[in-house]
């Protein structure tokens, strides 16, 4: 059979808040004409359908329009599994009745989250959160959460693996997991999904599967040179740290396990141009037309009005989303422009940079400020 594996498509994003519904819309109309076009006969969603817990209503619409003109297919199964930024509760509560268009939906994980695809047995792994995985004691040190939450990571997908195993009779069998692995190139968009990063796994995790279908890092990647665990990626851009990202989806062929990437066409280009402030203009002409702009200018000395001499010099032509100054280390200071802009922050971030700023020494707050942030993720 052959698989169509996609992830992060986080519907609802926003990028200095503008709306990225219509680029979204875009690959969706692409994505159901390449399952036709491709003679697809399962898709996988490796979490991060949303990008919030509480999407708004116009993405909510978009997604289920999407699962409707799957069904109107009727050629092409679907897996689905939520991710980090996803409500597992608002994922599921349509499960059932999707289950009669063979859309197989798991907002979070259970015993046995295993599908029978026909040519191959899947093991749809969403995101486990800590709570599924481990119950947290007054006074455990750092090393052991750590140990604690691999290992429960890992006795998981050993349950799945013999699950599966034992319903394939020889099929392939494929895991899903929306995680970060080791060794595996992050973005500036992606969430941290366990304090300090301690949930990350190895690759040798998915050994026993016969392909491992990967979410929540937003570059297109294998892991660990192994051809067989990816990272399919956004379907979209969601930070102009991917701005010259090359967005895929991967086709799994089972017949002889061939893997190939399919490219996402641009609908909206995201650019990223340094500029020296005494050639402005002339600059900014090689930013092409009706694109999102990054613009870091070149600077010898602050310029307070920076922001409006950049916009009045793109004079329309492409639209300008973010003003970066780029100083000798002498002229910058630290309320400049040249640092990140409050929304380029995690809440884990500003909470430091105040500890800082007052001069306190706060590893325990950090700790505790670092709890709270776990009790803040979707349900």
């Amino acid at each position: 059979m052959r698989i169509l594996h996609t992830a992060d498509w986080h519907l609802g994003a926003r990028l200095v808040e503008r709306d990225r519904l219509p680029e979204h819309a875009a690959f969706l109309d692409w994505l159901i004409e390449t399952l036709r076009s491709e003679k697809i006969d399962a898709l996988l969603v490796s979490g991060d359908v949303f990008d919030a817990a509480n999407p708004p209503q116009d993405a909510v619409a978009l997604y289920f329009d999407f699962l409707k003109r799957l069904a109107d297919l009727k050629t092409v199964q679907a897996v689905i599994t939520g991710g980090n930024h996803d409500s597992a509760s608002h994922l599921n509560a349509p499960r059932e009745l999707l289950k009669r268009f063979d859309v197989h939906v798991f907002g979070h994980a259970g015993e046995n989250n295993v599908v029978d695809l026909g040519g191959a047995v899947v093991a749809a792994v969403p995101f486990l959160r800590e709570r599924d995985l481990r119950q947290a004691t007054a006074g455990e040190t750092i090393t052991a959460v750590h140990e604690q939450l691999r290992a429960a990571i890992r006795a998981h997908y050993a349950a799945q693996l013999a699950a599966c195993r034992q319903l394939a009779q020889g099929r392939p069998v494929i895991a899903m997991g929306h995680l970060t692995v080791l060794g595996a190139t992050t973005s500036d968009s992606e969430r941290d999904i366990h304090i300090g990063n301690l949930g990350a796994v190895g690759a040798d995790l998915f050994e026993g599967f016969d392909f491992t279908a990967l979410g929540h890092l937003h570059r297109p990647q294998k892991v660990a040179s192994i051809e067989t665990i990816r990272y399919s990626g956004s379907p979209i851009p969601l930070s102009f740290s991917e701005a010259a990202d090359k967005k895929s989806v991967v086709i799994l062929d089972t017949k002889g396990m061939n893997i190939q990437t399919l490219a996402v066409p641009v609908s909206l280009q995201l650019i990223r141009a340094t500029v020296n402030r005494a050639t402005l203009a002339a600059d900014l002409q090689t930013v092409p037309t009706g694109s999102w702009a990054e613009i870091t200018v070149k600077l010898d000395a602050p310029e307070p009005d920076l922001d409006r001499q950049v916009r009045e010099a793109a004079a329309g032509r492409f639209d300008v989303l973010k003003v970066l100054a780029d100083l000798p280390v002498t002229a910058a200071t630290p309320w400049h422009p040249a640092g990140p802009a409050l929304h380029d922050l995690q809440p884990r971030d500003v909470f430091r940079e105040l500890l800082k700023e007052k001069q306190i020494e706060g590893e325990e707050l950090r700790a505790v400020f670092d709890e709270l942030l776990t009790l803040r993720e979707p349900v």
